[in-house]
């Protein structure tokens, strides 16, 4: 199963509601979502050639693009290779000769010096995909894909502070996906997944969560993790869900109890990345004087290990 699939789903079914944001601007619904994510996997194809099982490299800031992009990249069978934007271009350009790309999408298009790319791999500018309202016969569904099939080339660092690519199937993460919501946190169709944290990360993974339940996506208008911003956007939309490392939730802490913010509209706090302070999941979990941060139905989930430990 090509995880795409369920965005298809999802246009079918509920084409009418709403799922791009950028801050309270609408952007698109899952009807115009799916549209636009054929039409650009129709030009990855027809006008770079990618072909199924090639990787294809994001690295850029967040926004709706990138959403796109992602599901382009998989809807044409590719392979995705998100990175960190916040990488040097130099570690960048490795992660890109190691993953064997074909194409780098960039803010702006001139991310990398001449020759500092594999001759095989072209850079090019989120915002120069083409007219794609050229394109005539986008692919209708899906490119078919296997469970073992490559889906998310995903970097991180090891031991020694060398980046190594861990594969993620479309097997894997329909499992992860499905069991989600049982084993973790319902979603809602109402709830609204905010990306305060990198899409290359884990907040790009939940997406397919939200896509799952055609749930609302929001792009914060900075496209970076601002405190304000996001109480802002808690409240415009109410029952809304992020990731974030567990320095993002500390300065929410913070925050939240100098403005004497309760957080009623915060349905749900994933975090991971680093060991979290108890002080601040005490803050969090007790009643004080600002009352509390999550006074909606919050849980408790820990899955400890050496170096990753996760709360909802």
């Amino acid at each position: 199963m090509n995880i795409a699939n369920w965005l298809d789903e999802a246009g079918l079914h509920h084409p009418k509601r709403a799922a791009l944001f950028e801050g309270r601007r609408p952007v698109a619904n899952y009807r115009a979502f799916v549209d636009l994510v054929r039409h650009r996997a129709a030009y990855l194809i027809d006008e770079h050639g990618i072909a199924p099982g090639d990787r294809v490299v994001l690295f850029m800031k967040n926004c709706c693009e990138y959403l796109e992009l992602l599901y382009a990249i998989w809807w044409a069978g590719a392979v995705a290779v998100p990175i960190d934007c916040k990488l040097h271009p130099v570690e960048a350009a490795w992660i890109v000769r190691n993953a064997q790309a074909r194409l780098i999408v960039t803010d702006g298009g001139q991310m990398f010096a001449p020759g500092a790319l594999p001759p095989v791999c072209r850079e090019l500018d989120r915002e120069d995909m083409g007219a794609l309202t050229s394109i005539t016969s986008p692919p209708h569904t899906p490119y078919p894909r296997q469970a073992d099939d490559l889906a998310w080339l995903f970097y991180t660092c090891g031991p020694n502070d060398r980046f190594k690519g861990v594969m993620l199937s479309h097997g894997n993460l329909t499992v992860m996906s499905q069991g989600c919501s049982p084993d973790v946190d319902p979603i809602d169709a109402d709830e609204a997944v905010v990306y305060a944290a990198p899409m290359s990360h884990c907040a790009g993974l939940y997406s397919l969560i939200h896509v799952r339940r055609a749930a609302r996506h929001v792009v914060p208008e900075s496209r970076d993790f601002k405190v304000d911003e996001l109480f802002g956007l808690a409240s415009g939309f109410g029952n809304i869900a992020l990731f974030v490392a567990p320095a993002m939730f500390t300065s929410m802490v913070e925050h939240a109890r100098r403005q004497g913010y309760n957080g009623g509209e915060i349905k749900t706090i994933i975090y991971g990345d680093a060991p979290i302070y108890p002080t601040d999941l005490r803050n969090v979990l007790l009643k004080n004087s600002y009352g509390e941060l999550l006074k909606t139905e919050l849980r408790l989930w820990l899955k400890a290990s050496a170096n990753d430990t996760c709360a909802h």
